[in-house]
Formats: C-alpha cells, sequence, structure tokens
C-alpha cells in the first residue's frame, strides 16, 4: 500500500530520531524557530507537516538532506533483531538498529534492481566445546573456498555468501552486534572507527554467533571463547600458525609476529591468544607479554599498530553503478542511494 506524504514523513523522522539517539523533548528544544515537543509527537504521528523553516532545521539537527524525510519506502524491512549484547545500551542498540535498517532498506532496494541479491546458506550447527568451533571454522573456510590463505577481505567474502555487513561509527565500547532482518536475512555491524584487524576479527566473530547454535546453559564469557576461537580458526588457521612458528616456543620475535600479521589480517594480540590456546606458549609466557605491553609503551604501539589496508565493502556501490550503467535508475537515484551529490556520481561514473 502506497504511503501518503505525511506517513512517509512521518516514519523518516522517526527513524532519523532514533538513528540519532535523542528524545522528542531534546530535538525539539533544539528547533529554531522553537516548537513544542507535542508539535514532534504530531509530525511522527503523521497528523501534520512541518513548515520549511521548520523542516530545515530537522533536517539540519539529524544531519540529513531534506529528501531523506519524504524517500518513499520501495523496500519493507520488518525488524532488525539483535542478539542481547551486555556492554550496549537499549539507547545505542536502538540507534544502531535504526541506521541499519535505513543501511538496509537502501541495500535491498539495490540488490533487487540490479538482480544481484546472494543465498544465506549456511546451516547453524551445535557447538560447545573450542574444538568444535575450530572444526567448524574448518568447514566454513572449505565452503568459502579460502584455502590455507589469508582473507583478502572478510567483508566482501561475508557478503557474496548473502551475509549484510554494515559499517556504523561508534563509541570504543561498541565493537559488533548480529541478528536478523526480516527473519531471514544475516546482519552484521561493525564499528567502522576501528583498524582493519579488529573489524575482520569482529566480523568473524559475529558470524560465528550468527551460525553457531551455543545451548543457553553456556554462560556468556564461554560463549564469547567459542565465537573468538572460531574467528581466529578461520583468520589464520592453526596448522598455518603451527608451520610458522613451531608446536612449542619460549621465545618468539616481534618481527615474527608482525609477519604473520601482514600475511593474514589478524591482530598480533590474536596470534598470542591463540598461541597459549593450542599451548605453543605457557601461560605464563601470555602473562608476561600482556605485562610488557601493558608498561611498555613503545612495545604496546607496535603490538597494537594496524599493519594492513583499509577494508570496506564494495559491493554495494558496484551494484548501484551496475544498476545505473544499465539504465534501471536515473543519476539522481544513484546519488540519493549512495548519500551523495549528482555530481560526485557523474564524477566516478565514467562510462567506458
Amino acid at each position: 500500500m502506497k504511503q501518503s506524504v505525511n506517513q512517509t514523513f512521518s516514519c523518516r523522522l522517526r527513524q532519523a530520531r532514533k538513528m540519532k539517539g535523542i528524545s522528542l523533548d531534546l530535538l525539539a528544544g533544539q528547533i529554531t524557530p522553537p516548537i513544542s515537543k507535542q508539535a514532534i509527537s504530531k509530525y511522527e504521528q503523521g497528523k501534520m507537516l512541518p513548515d520549511s523553516k521548520v523542516l530545515l532545521s530537522i533536517a539540519h539537527i539529524l544531519g540529513l538532506k531534506v529528501d531523506f524525510f519524504f524517500r518513499p519506502y520501495t523496500v519493507v524491512v520488518d525488524n532488525v533483531d539483535f542478539r542481547k549484547k551486555a556492554k550496549c545500551s537499549k539507547k545505542k542498540t536502538d540507534s544502531i538498529r535504526e541506521r541499519v535498517h535505513e543501511e538496509l532498506e537502501r541495500y535491498l532496494e539495490v540488490e533487487q534492481l540490479s538482480s544481484s541479491d546472494q543465498t544465506f546458506d549456511i546451516k547453524r550447527r551445535k557447538i560447545e566445546s573450542l574444538e568444535g568451533a575450530r572444526h567448524f571454522a574448518s568447514a566454513i573456510r572449505t565452503k568459502f573456498q579460502l584455502g590455507m590463505d589469508g582473507i583478502s577481505n572478510v567483508i566482501e567474502v561475508l557478503e557474496d555468501f548473502g551475509i549484510k555487513v554494515i559499517e556504523v561509527e561508534e563509541d570504543n565500547d561498541f565493537d559488533g552486534l548480529s541478528g536478523f532482518a526480516n527473519r531471514h536475512i544475516p546482519v552484521i555491524v561493525v564499528n567502522a572507527k576501528f583498524s582493519s584487524e579488529h573489524k575482520r576479527f569482529t566480523a568473524l566473530h559475529e558470524l560465528g554467533h550468527l551460525v553457531m547454535d551455543i545451548p543457553d546453559h553456556i554462560e556468556h564469557r564461554e560463549a564469547e571463547s567459542l565465537c573468538h576461537a572460531f574467528a581466529n580458526e578461520l583468520l589464520l588457521p592453526f596448522s598455518v600458525i603451527k608451520s610458522k612458528i613451531g608446536e612449542k616456543r619460549q621465545d618468539i620475535s616481534l618481527a615474527e609476529l608482525i609477519d604473520i600479521q601482514k600475511q593474514f589480517g589478524i591482530s598480533i594480540d590474536a596470534i598470542m591468544y591463540v598461541l597459549r590456546q593450542h599451548e605453543v606458549i605457557t601461560e605464563s609466557r601470555y602473562k608476561t607479554f600482556n605485562i610488557k605491553k601493558n608498561t611498555n609503551r613503545t612495545f604496546k604501539e607496535n603490538v597494537q599498530r594496524s599493519r594492513i589496508q583499509e577494508e570496506h565493502s564494495g559491493r554495494f556501490s558496484r551494484m548501484v553503478y551496475r544498476a545505473l550503467a544499465d539504465e534501471l535508475i536515473s543519476v539522481s537515484k544513484a546519488a540519493n542511494l549512495l548519500n551523495t551529490s549528482v555530481d560526485k556520481v557523474k564524477v566516478q561514473l565514467q562510462l567506458v
């Protein structure tokens, strides 16, 4: 059923306000010229529309173009259900959910237009042990046809198998979330501010939450350890690290770890975690490493430095330009989908 202008505006305003994470009172208090909370409530109920001055003020406060508030809903995203995350407040989770909702809406619309939709067909497997998590990760590596090499672009690989990966800019206390939209579309959210190594690990950790059926009796910390093991095995199979480091080591040079970091896009912290779990190094040696990292600033900076290229998905942008090249959408529609200007789209298009 086609929405009226009032209905579209009311839904978009509510979505934009929640994306920003602000209340009706706060929004009303920042608008110029001043209006009441009740007026904002009426806008969100579809009972009235703001005049042009108020509309421009709302768009400025919420950091969006005016066009956003009147963009019709062409694809339905009924719900985005995330797993519960202890560190994430309800307000923050709601804000992230609305941002993901808006990104997904554009993403699914472009998939339909370009006939590029992918099917997610990884069956969940009951996992109760670290060994089980690693074996499942090996099976996923085989399914993804990754061999034993490093994964060049984790986000692209996940999207090729039907998983929607959304990047949001958040505080450092947020790393990632995962869940399903419309009950069947898998979604992984990662913090865009993090290093590529951190984002890669987080995306695969969240994949673990999507595909591993971890029984309810397993405590949160243990469940997180299972997802850590799953992500580490996907990034750097233990058979590979054993061939490079050896089965037992007392001392390991930073140069060795940096070389592996560059090859496999995995942080030095994660490599050391794997070595401890597989008892290549002792618990005592692992503690010594962490003590040195926390007391020696230069060493800590060397350990935590990102050494791989920034990683993002190019799939959404490619689909938009494909639809534009095939004359399925206009330049203005492409600009709207990409949240950019018409001029920038024209520059980037350059048909060959």
